[in-house]
């Protein structure tokens, strides 16, 4: 009889246990098991598996330390022996930038000067006249081999003006501090051979000889490469990018950076149409990534309207 009822006992405890094991307060949104885990905790460097809840890691162990962890809705994920590691984070970026650059001509890792002419000639002939081009990536330092006619280490205008005679073009550096521009886009910039580098643009004047330059030949007419702040030159001059734009630029940055294992990005110079497209993303569930925002230094108002 004690046995009998030491029975009954024990499968009322198991049966409890299989009810009430994971209470809707512990069970975790995501459960990741099976896996080659590196934790970044020097005592427990390595682990199977790893619970979730309300985006935050809230347990790290072996399988078994992680079952009662799993509830009737927790998403398990078997890595089936891949390894995982902590997300990067990038410590100093421009999100907007690396959308963008998503949505322009690539001219990364192009070999030569006439590749890259070859590929604006072909974006020239699915523009429509008129319409702006741009692209980023160049590095001539890189060219095998180097073009011809070079000064101050940069190439001249003149093949890339050949063939993008009705279109402005702007292809901005791999380093982001120089552009190039072809003669269209320096003439609705009224950039000319006299032209002085010290102007006003818009309501204050802070582009000064030392901070950028127009590069130009022996007999002074511009090369089509502009260095650091002389930049703003040609680019005041591109049409404002959409709303839509803007947003297609950030969903592809996000895309990029979860594809790369980037889950933190902290942005360097962000302005109020940056902020106003973060905000929309964030409202709709559409930021996937944690974003850390630097106000850029060039809108005053801004800067007083946070601090």
């Amino acid at each position: 009889m004690l046995n009998r009822n030491n029975s009954i006992v024990t499968i009322l405890c198991i049966t409890i246990l299989s009810i009430f094991g994971c209470s809707g307060d512990r069970a975790a949104d995501l459960v990741v098991q099976n896996g080659n885990i590196y934790t970044v905790d020097v005592n427990s460097p390595k682990a199977s598996a790893v619970a979730v809840k309300g985006g935050r890691i809230i347990a790290v162990g072996s399988n078994p330390d992680i079952d009662p962890f799993v509830g009737k809705k927790t998403r398990v994920v078997d890595l089936e022996g891949l390894t995982m590691i902590p997300g990067f984070i990038e410590s100093h970026g421009h999100i907007m930038g690396l959308g963008s650059s998503k949505m322009k001509l690539d001219l990364n890792g192009i070999k030569d000067y006439d590749e890259l002419v070859d590929i604006v000639a072909n974006a020239v002939s699915e523009t429509v006249p008129g319409e702006w081009i741009l692209g980023r990536g160049w590095h001539q330092s890189k060219w095998t081999p180097q073009p011809e006619t070079m000064v101050k280490g940069f190439q001249i205008h003149h093949k890339l003006s050949a063939v993008s005679p009705d279109n402005p073009v702007y292809l901005t550096h791999a380093s982001g501090h120089a552009g190039f521009a072809n003669a269209k886009a320096m003439e609705i910039a009224g950039i000319l051979s006299g032209t002085e580098f010290d102007m006003e643009l818009g309501d204050e004047i802070f582009l000064k000889r030392d901070d950028g330059e127009i590069i130009r030949d022996e007999n002074g007419k511009p090369t089509g490469v502009f260095n650091e702040v002389a930049q703003r030159l040609i680019s005041k001059h591109i049409p404002d990018e959409s709303d839509a734009y803007r947003d297609k630029s950030l969903e592809l940055a996000i895309e990029e950076c979860l594809q790369n294992g980037v889950t933190s990005f902290q942005d360097a110079g962000s302005g109020r149409s940056s902020i106003a497209t973060y905000r929309r993303f964030l409202d709709s569930g559409m930021m996937k990534i944690r974003l850390y925002v630097m106000l850029t230094s060039r809108d005053p108002d801004l800067l007083e309207d946070w601090y």
